[in-house]
Parts: C-alpha cells; structure tokens; sequence
C-alpha cells in the first residue's frame, strides 16, 4: 500500500426516514449539508508502521456499511483516509488538504503520536476537532488544545501502572528501558520512573531509545541485556515491537518482560512465535479475537459477519482490525447523537461528554467509556495480564 489512499466511501439512498430529526433547524459548519457529512483522517498506509493502515481500511468499510443502511439520520458519510506516511511533514500537508480542499467538518482518528502532534496546533487554530487521535500523549489531554483527544490510554498513566506494579512485586530488582524516542515512548518511561521513584532498592541500569526509522534494534537489546536486568520495560512499536520479542529470545534473556500494551498483541506474537511470548505482561482493553472465551459472544459474531462481508480477505482475529470496528462504532454514535447540530463546536462537544458508552460489547469486562473536558483519553480503565501462549489472561 505504497500510494496515497484517498478511502470515499459514500452510497446513494433514496427517502429519508424517519431518523431524520425533521423538527429541529440544521446548523452546519463545512463539511455538513442535509445530505452528507465529510469526515477526514490520515494514516500510515505506507512507511515503518503500515501495517496499522489495515485499522483505517476497516474504520472505512464501517462507514461504508452505514451508508448502505441509510447513513447517520439520513445522510451519507463521505470518509477521507489519507497515507501519511508515518512522516510528521506529511500528515500536516494532507490534514491541510483534508480541512481547506475536501473541507472536512472534522478529523476522527489520525494516527501515531509523532504525527497527530505534528498537526494539533493547526488543527485547534482552525477549531477543527481533532477526534480521538491514535495515540496516548498527554498533549491530547491538555486544556491548551481543546479540539483534541486520544483514542487510547494514556502513555503516561499506563507507564505509572506498570511502575507501581514493580513497585509491590520486588522490594530490589535492576531495570531496564527500551523506549521509541518521542513522545510516545518518553511519557511511558516517563511516568514508569516517577512510580518507581520512591522504592529506593528498584534500579535503572540501563536505558535505551530507538528511532522509528531504524532497520533494527538489535543493537539496543544486546546492550540491555549485557545489564542482566531483572525487569525489562518495553516501550516499542511496530516492527520494533517483533524485533525486540525475537532478539530476547535469541539472547535468551528472560526478564519480567512488560510490553506497552499498545502493541501487545497477538499480531506482533504471531510472525516471531507465540511461545517467545509467553510471560509477557501488558495492560488491555479489548476482548482478543483469538481468544475461545469471547469467540461465541453476540458482539464477536457481529463483528465476524461485518468482516467477511465488508473487509472479505482480512484478518478477522487482527486486534488493529477489532479496534477499526470498534471506532467506526464510535464515529457513528457520535454522529448520531449529533443529529441536525452538525457544527464543529457540537461535535467536539459531544465527544468530550461520553458517558458508559456502549461500543457493541468487544471491550473487557470492567472497561468503561467516559470522556469529559479534563479526561479526554476515550479508554482510561485497563485490567493487567499476562500472556500464557494462547491468550491474556488477567493479573489479580
């Protein structure tokens, strides 16, 4: 998927139903109008993290199953997914694309840390939204950008957990971090070391960043490993993530291996093994495809017909494609809701006022969606696992 994607998925229908909420007067910002709504995104369908772009592929063909069912209160969804390489530079001309050529009422789900950053001061100066970006920086809960939010758990919170997990379990143990050098992987580590910081016996003896444009990292596992570290925080993505899973095995160093939990997933398992995964302990918030406890469930059925018949030829049990199923939900609830008020004010609104939202049942028991003006990271609750060869399995 080397060329630009440009995904407009839109299907001609004919009365408008009843869904149409006739009785209030429309208000419409760009992008808006009684018969579409045009929402934009960019994602790396090319470059070091392509193969995230098979989440965008199914945020897309969810959109395209709404139109075939009448659209959001009557109106088709036209949805623009664009390549941006994974390349800060790119996604901020394509976001400039997006808002002042394809006049898009808003922005759901650009990915990666390092681009939606690139393009969130522009995006709040247009008061655009900047819907639940792919990512868990802190930035994205910060009141100076108040167009903006994160779709994941926040890196800095998520690294606190773990930090505090190591906290109880060892009263000594070394450590040692790999981390991606931006701010995905500097807040993780971040907020793990701040946990860490008052148990005096828990050590970090050796720290090691990668840029996500290197071929390898080989390098910086070797060196992590020489420590002999007890404890091993994994803050990867990626091919990154497949390499470092590979290579400790290779070197047969068996740390307390904690992965960030946004790419612990049996798709990274997959291509290096599933037995070298085993013992890797990690946060999640999605029910696992894979998994034989959830495979019966209404919601799992659901979401394994709306895959054969719109992405036929994809992985169904693919977490990134459960999660493109799980947002293209959220974009439509929030659509939904915001009925004839098409504003971008009214749907920013909406998004930050999330309340027990139901996403179709595909979230772990205990996992709730609640947003608001000071919590803007859609997913906040997480339960701890473990990974047994075959499945997550919770930490009590």
């Amino acid at each position: 998927m080397n060329a630009l994607r440009c995904l407009s998925f839109a299907c001609m229908f004919g009365l408008i139903g009843n869904a149409v909420l006739a009785q209030s007067p429309s208000k419409y910002d760009p992008g808006a109008s009684d018969s579409e709504i045009k929402i934009g995104q960019t994602y790396p369908y090319s470059g070091p993290l392509s193969s995230v772009g098979e989440l965008g592929l199914t945020e897309a063909a969810y959109m395209a199953m709404i139109n075939e069912r009448g659209g959001i209160n009557g109106r088709k969804v036209t949805f623009i997914s664009l390549d941006d390489n994974y390349s800060p530079a790119k996604a901020i001309e394509q976001t400039r694309k997006l808002v002042e050529q394809d006049e898009v009422l808003a922005i759901f789900n650009p990915f990666g840390t390092p681009t939606a950053t690139a393009t969130q001061k522009y995006l709040n100066a247009k008061k655009v939204p900047q819907l639940f970006a792919g990512t868990g920086s802190s930035r994205f809960n910060d009141p100076a950008f108040p167009w903006s939010s994160s779709v994941i758990p926040s890196n800095l919170a998520e690294g606190v957990a773990l930090g505090k997990y190591v906290a109880e379990k060892f009263k000594t143990a070394k450590v040692a971090i790999l981390f991606q050098n931006d701010d995905f992987g500097k807040d993780y580590a971040k907020g793990f070391k701040d946990a860490i910081a008052s148990s005096p016996g828990i050590q970090i003896v050796k720290e090691a960043a990668y840029e996500v444009t290197e071929p390898t990292i080989d390098s910086q596992i070797t060196q992590l490993a020489a420590t002999e570290a007890d404890v091993l925080l994994n803050v990867s993505a990626g091919r990154a993530a497949v390499q470092s899973i590979r290579t400790l095995s290779n070197l047969k160093w068996k740390p307390l291996h904690l992965l960030n939990g946004k790419w612990a997933n049996i798709d990274v398992f997959e291509p290096v093994g599933m037995e070298k995964a085993v013992g890797i302990i990690s946060y999640q918030y999605i029910q696992s495809a894979y998994d034989p406890t959830w495979e019966t469930e209404p919601a799992a059925l659901e979401y394994k017909e709306f895959m054969k018949k719109y992405r036929p030829g994809a992985n169904l049990y693919s977490v990134i494609n459960v999660q493109g199923y799980l947002y293209g939900r959220l974009l439509a609830h929030i659509l939904r809701e915001a009925g004839n008020n098409l504003t971008r004010e009214n749907i920013n609104s909406i998004s930050m006022n999330l309340h027990n939202v139901d996403l179709g049942g595909l979230l772990l028991p205990g996992v709730k969606i609640n947003t608001s003006p000071t919590q803007r990271h859609l997913i906040s609750d997480q339960i701890l696992t473990q990974f047994d060869g075959k499945r997550f399995v919770p930490i009590e």
